[in-house]
């Protein structure tokens, strides 16, 4: 389909699925878990690692994976959505308050910015750090582990254009094989 020109926007789950809410977007890629209620899903074959991203001199990037200690003992970059935010504490046992929250992000680059400087750690998914690229900073997991999956997601009972219900159905015929 060579007439078909795809439009791609990026941004975290939140404005994602407001785009989609107010039908500004056909499809979005979102980390679970999705709301079900309101969007029909196809689940992707790709699973996250929740840890920090760090620089390389930073103690903790000796270690193999990180702990209730370790995220208790650094000023955190949290990403913005709410649910990691809520999430995030009840993984290791802990209040949002016992967290140093030192700022929220939408996208890992800007985050960066203030790891490499040395300000804070960045909480992420491993695919996000790999975007990027490695330099002064490294990726550590979360121990135990936490990992999420990705869904395509639309809102329920929408009408697509033709060419977009072709390109949902060849993701759920290409996943299928």
């Amino acid at each position: 389909y060579p007439q078909v020109r795809y439009e791609i926007y990026s941004a975290d789950g939140d404005d994602i699925r407001e785009k989609l809410n107010r039908g500004e977007l056909d499809f979005g890629v979102l980390l679970e878990p999705v709301e079900a209620a309101k969007y029909d899903c196809i689940r992707l074959p790709y699973r996250e690692t929740w840890g920090l991203l760090l620089r390389r001199d930073d103690p903790l990037a000796s270690k193999e994976a990180l702990g209730r200690e370790d995220i208790l003992s650094v000023p955190l970059r949290m990403p913005r959505r709410e649910i990691v935010q809520d999430n995030l504490p009840s993984w290791f046992g802990v209040s949002r308050g016992m967290l140093k929250i030192f700022a929220g992000h939408t996208l890992l680059n800007n985050a960066a910015l203030l790891v490499e400087a040395g300000l804070c750690c960045a909480v992420c998914v491993s695919g996000a750090f790999a975007l990027r690229g490695g330099g002064d900073l490294c990726f550590r997991p979360f121990a135990p582990e936490r990992t999420t999956g990705h869904m395509l997601a639309w809102k329920r009972n929408r009408v697509f254009h033709p060419a977009a219900s072709r390109f949902r159905d060849y993701i759920r015929d290409a996943l299928a094989d």
